[in-house]
């Protein structure tokens, strides 16, 4: 099939042209029809009938879809034929089946998890008989015309797994039948397989019309003969219609990722304490050598730890700084380190060139082969912006100081807004605004979603001033946004940045496009998620699931943007409120759950040392120092290879601000795994009273809450359902003399009561 740039005018229009395909495809109509023992499957399915066949060499399931076109599942595949296969048992849910073929035993799993939503998984394992090395498998997902022809199909491609992202593809097809296909394949359930081939899941889902889905990954290490290893487990959800706009597309998405995602196996998550090691990093950052320097009496902190070749970047302080003042109202002392930030900020501005600077001014770079971003007249978009975002922030918590830089540096923004018409480069020259890099890659644009941070930067302007002229570039800035569709994303942070600030737009103009603009921009860092766990390698001591890395083609997680995205996702849905799907809830919700569960593996201390990169790109990495490391790959990578970031140790005081509800007259604290996003308390006496949280989430998801003492001993404390009055308190899954912990549903509002003396 013929396709175009997703922001093509006529993408909405189907393609029908093949041009080329690879081996796979030729012929395949052909077998197809001539394949033998064709059965019904006994499971129902709401979007068609589903049979399961053989060819020479596969074990085909076909799904009749709609009025005029068949998806064809190879569920499995033998190169050297196969024998038979048997049905061997079936429940309401699914059916088993064993095929003989001559590498070895497979057996096939289909299931139905729920017979009103319109989703299928199949799961393939294979015992092999002799060990042999995989080489070019195919794909396992064909897009059929009634006559079983897929060189008569066409449609649309939206989104597709790039690097280790969830091995995911979204697709229209809109010839000869019209509808949507969401496929996912569960990379966790592959660990056993990278393990022994010494492969890995990247970019193995992927479409070249009409073929599609994914094809295992070649190796040179074998599988070992008579160890049964996974191949595939694969999920289908399906929709008999087809987008009419990008907007369509992405809440098509996300409520296909939604409803796949409570099916999927997901790992366990413990419980980390935060606030330790919160306290423990402010420290370090306030008197550890290696997080920071002095310079003209001035103490900045650096970007990774001993690194200190090049100058001081204004990104970092405030990365540290903004975040640090939420913190100390959390916490509610002062933090000596906040002042110190402060007073270094006016430094970073150029009288010159009427603008607060990336790199500090006077400051050289040390390295000798600098790399390109080493360029004190040399701008990256997205940085720049990013720190006017931040001084914005601090402006409206009622810092001058912030304001005034922000506002001395807005028309050099305007104009450089202007030079672009919106659509921002990769770099740009401070002194001409000349572009130096237009693109990320040929073909794909400069950095899309700026345009987003843009808009936030004008807004922030707007709510500060009520000058219209802030509100008008924040629209023009926006309007650019469109088109973009799932290619919008350049950095996940500014993607979910660019969605809050969307949102508030629309409603400060009442123009629902920002409402749509702002879920697109969600769908495009959902479509980013590593959806999986990586358990082999040296990935076996450390976790990705829900995991999301920095750049849409970084092959890693990274600490400081997870946990800014983690602070941007919060606020979204205080800032929608009841107008958020339940989809965004429940997937933004999880994201905090697993987020607390596995931001500790970003610490090399909790790391074993054969896992920690030596030699980091960055710096140098000291396992003891509680700042994390940047970057967590897959399994055949050690972490830290960046370096170990100082910036990134706002992890955790963000998650510490956002997942523990404290008030200043409350002995307890409440920490919950779920976005807390309503919550209010009420003293009956001195030492008696109750709080009342209301928990994000959806009713059919759960989550942790447990309560802690803000001293040393827990008060007498019940936690209750405050919808169900006169109910009995909930019982904990845990209790100990230092905490209760309890398991509840999600959307839930749930009441703390606490009165004087010790636990039971």
């Amino acid at each position: 099939m013929q396709t175009k740039p997703y922001n093509s005018p006529t993408y909405w229009q189907p393609f029908t042209e093949t041009e080329e395909t690879s081996q796979w495809v030729n012929g395949l109509g052909q077998q197809l029809k001539q394949a033998t023992r064709w059965a019904a499957v006994p499971l129902p399915f709401k979007s068609g009938s589903l049979k399961i066949g053989l060819t020479t060499n596969s074990l085909w399931l076909i799904i009749a879809w709609g009025k005029g076109g068949k998806l064809a599942i190879r569920t499995c595949f033998d190169p050297q034929g196969i024998q038979g296969y048997k049905q061997l048992r079936t429940t309401e849910t699914g059916v088993e089946y064993r095929v003989q073929g001559a590498l070895g035993t497979f057996r096939v799993v289909i299931e139905r998890p729920l017979s009103d939503e319109p989703l299928l998984r199949y799961t393939t394992s294979l015992k092999p008989e002799k060990p042999f090395t995989v080489q070019a498998f195919p794909r396992d997902l064909y897009l059929l015309d009634t006559d079983y022809d897929p060189l008569t199909t066409g449609g649309m491609v939206y989104v597709t797994q790039h690097g280790p992202t969830a091995g995911l593809t979204y697709l229209s097809t809109t010839q000869p039948a019209e509808g949507s296909i969401l496929y996912f394949q569960n990379l966790t359930a592959l660990n056993d397989y990278c393990q022994a081939t010494q492969t890995e899941p990247s970019d193995t889902v992927n479409v070249q019309w009409p073929e599609a889905g994914f094809a295992l990954p070649s190796s040179e290490k074998p599988l070992e003969a008579g160890k049964e290893v996974v191949l595939s487990d694969a999920f289908i959800y399906q929709r008999e219609s087809v987008p009419q706009s990008e907007f369509e597309a992405a809440d098509q998405f996300l409520e296909a990722m939604a409803c796949l995602y409570k099916h999927l196996p997901k790992p366990e998550t413990a419980y980390f304490d935060w606030p330790k090691i919160a306290e423990r990093t402010i420290q370090a950052l306030t008197e550890s050598p290696h997080c920071g320097r002095r310079i003209q009496k001035q103490y900045y902190l650096n970007a990774y730890v001993d690194a200190t070749r090049k100058p001081p970047e204004s990104m970092v302080q405030l990365a540290i700084l903004v975040p640090l003042r939420e913190y100390k109202e959390w916490l509610g002392k002062p933090v000596s380190l906040a002042e110190q930030l402060q007073k270094n900020l006016p430094s970073f501005y150029d009288d010159h060139h009427e603008v607060i600077m990336r790199w500090l001014p006077g400051e050289s770079f040390k390295d000798e082969n600098r790399n390109e971003e080493q360029d004190a007249n040399k701008i990256d978009s997205w940085y720049l912006l990013h720190t006017l975002m931040n001084l914005g922030r601090l402006a409206e918590k009622g810092d001058t100081e912030a304001k005034a830089l922000l506002f001395r540096s807005l028309e050099f923004a305007i104009k450089a807004a202007h030079a672009f018409t919106y659509d921002w480069p990769v770099f740009y020259d401070i002194r001409t605004l000349e572009i130096v890099k237009a693109e990320t890659d040929e073909g794909k644009g400069g950095e899309l979603d700026v345009a987003g941070l843009y808009t936030h930067v004008m807004l922030q302007a707007y709510e500060l001033t009520r000058e219209p002229r802030y509100l008008q570039e924040a629209i023009a800035s926006a309007d650019r946004l469109r088109g973009k569709g799932f290619e919008l994303l350049y950095q996940t942070n500014i993607t979910i940045m660019s969605s809050l600030t969307l949102a508030k737009l629309w409603k400060i103009t009442g123009n629902r496009l920002y409402f749509d603009l702002s879920r697109l921009g969600i769908a495009n860092v959902i479509a980013s998620l590593w959806m999986w766990e990586c358990n082999f390698g040296f990935g076996q001591a450390r976790s990705t699931f829900m995991g999301v890395a920095p750049l849409k083609n970084a092959p890693y997680l990274a600490a400081y943007e997870e946990a800014e995205i983690l602070a941007t996702m919060l606020n979204y849905l205080k800032e929608v409120g009841r107008d958020v799907p339940d989809s965004i809830r429940l997937l933004f919700s999880e994201y905090m759950k697993y987020l607390l569960h596995r931001g500790r593996y970003y610490y090399p201390s909790e790391l074993p040392a054969e896992m920690v990169c030596e030699q980091p790109r960055e710096g140098r990495i000291i396992r003891d120092l509680p700042m994390p490391l940047e970057d967590i790959s897959t399994g055949w990578k050690q972490a830290g290879e960046v370096g170990q970031e100082v910036y990134g140790g706002a992890l955790a005081y963000i998650l510490t601000t956002y997942a523990y509800k404290a008030f200043a007259d409350m002995p307890v604290v409440v920490f919950s795994d779920y976005p807390i996003y309503q919550a209010e308390y009420q003293l009956s006496d001195k030492h008696s009273g109750y709080a009342v949280i209301r928990l994000a989430g959806t009713a059919d998801s759960q989550c942790r809450v447990r309560l802690l003492p803000k001293n040393r001993k827990l008060p007498t404390v019940q936690l209750f359902d405050e919808d169900n009055p006169g109910g009995s308190a909930l019982k904990p899954v845990e209790k100990t003399g230092q905490y209760s912990e309890y398991r509840v549903q999600g959307n839930q509002r749930l009441r703390v009561e606490w009165r004087p003396g010790n636990k039971d």
